[in-house]
């Protein structure tokens, strides 16, 4: 009798430590398994929300792009996003990456943006983002231009146009 008491504590006392190793191993994974599956679906929103449409191109066929674009999105859209974001220009054999330079508009290889809302902090619901390429480094002459417009979350636009 005294022998089936001992043998029935040790298995409980078995068990409980079991579970308790189980549980301290197991809810960090479920916690931060959760934590990972929020901070994708928020990623997810944010990218369901933001949208924007590119409206109007124009070049004279030198070395002057400008391209219109308008949020269409449900979100706005920081002026720090859109320094931060990709300008890639294609043109005839050549196509690359130009970067932002809000100090010299007329800087090579550059583009440099206006809002046209009051608040020039944001890209409002519904305004318009004028991008300029002053100087592409090549003449565009009566070529086509690829104009691809990429924000930090990966939302991009891309248009094909020739001079008007």
């Amino acid at each position: 009798m005294a022998s089936e008491a001992i043998s029935s504590s040790i298995m409980i006392i078995g068990a409980v430590l079991g579970a308790a190793v189980l549980i301290t191993a197991i809810l960090p994974a479920i916690f931060s398994a959760g934590d990972t599956f929020g901070t994708v679906s928020s990623s997810a929103e944010q990218k369901l929300k933001t949208d924007f449409r590119i409206v109007n191109t124009y070049t004279a066929g030198g070395t002057t792009v400008q391209v219109w674009m308008k949020n269409v999105g449900n979100n706005r859209i920081s002026k720090y996003d859109l320094e931060k974001s990709d300008v890639f220009l294609g043109i005839d054999t050549y196509y690359g990456r130009i970067g932002y330079d809000g100090s010299d508009p007329y800087e090579d290889q550059s583009f440099y943006f206006t809002i046209s809302g009051s608040d020039s902090t944001y890209w409002d619901i519904g305004e318009t983002v004028e991008i300029y390429i002053t100087n592409t480094g090549h003449v565009i002459g009566d070529n086509n231009v690829l104009f691809t417009f990429s924000l930090p979350n990966s939302i991009r636009r891309t248009i094909t146009f020739s001079k008007t």
